[in-house]
């Protein structure tokens, strides 16, 4: 049989539901341990936050800073979110599998990885080509059936993938989108990988998180509508130490979702159709 390409990846994945498949009883157990290590280690306690590939292209220093410096001051996860994150990653190694099962090539999964010093990790090389698989959303899958843009990576995404680029030697890489409410597949391809200055990006990182006191806010709030109230933006929202970097913040809830009020002229009156 001639090798996999990776073009036929998302393809090959569904067919093999389509076609059926006998596994070898000692390759679906040893995937039965992988996958009890990765609940193990979710599990288990988490160490010290440091600097890694995984964090480095994240859009705000300040963020960075406080979940390094000061990581005892942002939200707790809650059992929900933490069950959310455990199902992650259970369907990105689950893909992986049926990537193996499909007869493709995955090698270096979870491989070590450095850039300049900074360590990380690699989900895998499939058919030798970099690939790191995301379970999202049907709204953060889209961005990625679109082509994930930096004006669109509010994660820094494209400086991880960028990162793993450098410390394996290859001039382009994949993310494996997985949409894990609807199971839609999707290989966002990034041909050549994103121009980043990644050694500027780590000494700034490290002159950031050496700094006695956090740098300035990357973000703005913004008007929330017309009532001249503000209010933080979407980055701002979803980010754990919002309390600690906008003191007297207030959270008011509507009913599609809480909003994080920085300054109130007119007092919120939540309606159920906001």
């Amino acid at each position: 049989m001639a090798p996999k390409n990776i073009s036929t990846l998302v393809e090959d994945i569904y067919s093999v539901f389509d076609e059926g498949k006998d596994i070898d009883p000692k390759e679906a157990e040893t995937f039965g341990v992988s996958l009890g290590k990765l609940v193990i280690d979710r599990l288990r306690k988490r160490e010290k936050p440091y600097l890694r590939l995984s964090n480095l292209g994240k859009p705000c220093l300040r963020q960075l800073w406080y979940s390094i410096n000061t990581a005892e001051l942002g939200e707790k996860l809650s059992g929900p979110a933490r069950i959310k994150f455990l199902i992650g990653d259970i369907t990105e190694a689950v893909v992986l599998f049926l990537a193996k099962l499909a007869g493709h090539s995955v090698t270096d999964e979870q491989a070590d990885v450095e850039v300049d010093g900074v360590s990380g990790h690699i989900d895998a090389l499939v058919d030798d080509e970099l690939v790191d698989v995301k379970s999202a959303s049907p709204f953060s899958h889209q961005k990625f059936k679109d082509g994930l843009t930096p004006d669109k990576d509010s994660f820094g995404y494209l400086t991880q993938l960028a990162s793993y680029g450098k410390s394996k030697g290859k001039k382009r890489g994949h993310f494996l989108s997985v949409d894990k409410v609807l199971g839609n597949l999707h290989l966002d391809t990034h041909d050549p990988l994103p121009e980043i200055d990644l050694d500027g990006r780590v000494r700034t990182a490290r002159e950031v998180l050496d700094a006695n006191t956090p740098p300035p806010r990357a973000f703005d709030d913004v008007p929330d509508g017309k009532s001249g109230n503000r209010k933080l933006g979407v980055n701002c929202s979803y980010c754990e130490f919002k309390q600690t970097c906008w003191p007297g913040l207030r959270t008011v809830a509507y009913a599609n979702g809480p909003r994080y009020l920085t300054r109130i002229l007119r007092e919120p009156k939540p309606r159920g159709d906001e």
